[in-house]
């Protein structure tokens, strides 16, 4: 299991220009009002509709696999055998997911109106991606599966749609060979995450519209809310780039009880109420959150439907 990185100079850097790598969205739509449920999983691994879906019963922290509890207050680190807990989430990264079916949140539709997007700037921390559906490389972190539906303003599915994620690991750093000057904002001038492609993904959606991407949820760095940030392409034709934000109640509670994150008391947390991007988007905060729900075996589900102008 690999630890998860701590830049300093990155996060002072961010702290001291008050996050200025933040891109402005030019606005945009959003149809997925976070009503449909999670569907659950095989073998009792779905967790149920929403943000307060049921999710296992928390164990207490252990450390390596599927061994007995850890001493108390230690936190665990997962291994091939189990994920350790920490308030009733998952921390082994995203080996907890591996061969699992979550369900299809996307069942019941996302409704009679789509409303298109807006393509935005891409921000000043995209880097090439592999094609691939995990995109922790290893890394530790509370395990979350990304499903995006791709549909057009009809609400067909869009398919071959293809779909690249970016975001930061937990600590706030990303990865990646930055274009330009921004390695220093990027990846705090750290020549291993330089050299990385964590947290970076491609997928290609099938005749249903979808893609799925297994990865951790994101930290958070100063100046803006957490966010990922996606591009749908159809073959040519690039439709659109713009970023996913999450509930701020999930948010406080994962980084405050999460061994891996920065806890919200970390100087420069930026609630999604005062982010830049959402705030000269001139959308409201539910337009451009996730929905998700907790799985029972502490990984979460998250899921967005995006609408392009195909």
């Amino acid at each position: 299991m690999k630890e998860p990185k701590k830049l300093s100079t990155r996060r002072h850097a961010l702290q001291s220009v008050g996050g200025l790598g933040a891109v402005a969205l030019l606005g945009w739509a959003c149809s997925d009002d976070g009503s449909t449920g999670g569907s659950g999983g095989s073998d009792g691994e779905g967790g149920s509709g929403g943000i307060d879906g049921s999710g296992g019963a928390g164990g207490s922290p252990s450390v390596g696999g599927s061994g007995g509890a850890g001493a108390a207050g230690s936190p665990g680190t997962g291994g091939e055998g189990g994920a350790a807990q920490s308030g009733d989430w998952a921390t082994g990264g995203t080996q907890v997911m591996d061969g699992k079916d979550y369900g299809n949140p996307f069942e019941d539709g996302v409704g009679p109106t789509c409303n298109v997007y807006a393509s935005s700037t891409e921000g000043p921390c995209h880097a090439p991606s592999p094609t691939r559906k995990d995109v922790s490389e290893g890394y530790p972190g509370l395990p979350m599966r990304l499903e995006l539906l791709i549909v057009d303003a009809d609400c067909n599915p869009v398919p071959n749609a293809e779909v690249e994620i970016w975001h930061c690991d937990t600590l706030g750093v990303y990865s990646g060979d930055i274009d330009g000057n921004n390695d220093d904002f990027c990846t705090g001038g750290d020549e291993e995450a330089a050299a990385a492609s964590w947290y970076r993904g491609i997928q290609t959606a099938g005749s249903d519209g979808r893609v799925t991407f297994d990865t951790n949820f994101p930290g958070w760095y100063g100046g803006r809310a957490t966010h990922i940030h996606f591009r749908v392409t159809v073959g040519n034709t690039q439709y659109m780039v713009s970023q996913l934000f999450f509930d701020e109640d999930l948010k406080v509670e994962i980084y405050n009880s999460q061994p891996n994150y920065e806890p919200t008391s970390g100087q420069g947390y930026q609630p999604n109420a005062g982010d830049n991007v959402i705030q000269e988007s001139g959308l409201e905060v539910s337009e451009v959150v996730c929905s998700t729900a907790k799985q029972s075996d502490g990984a979460m589900l998250a899921w967005k439907a995006i609408t392009i102008n195909a």
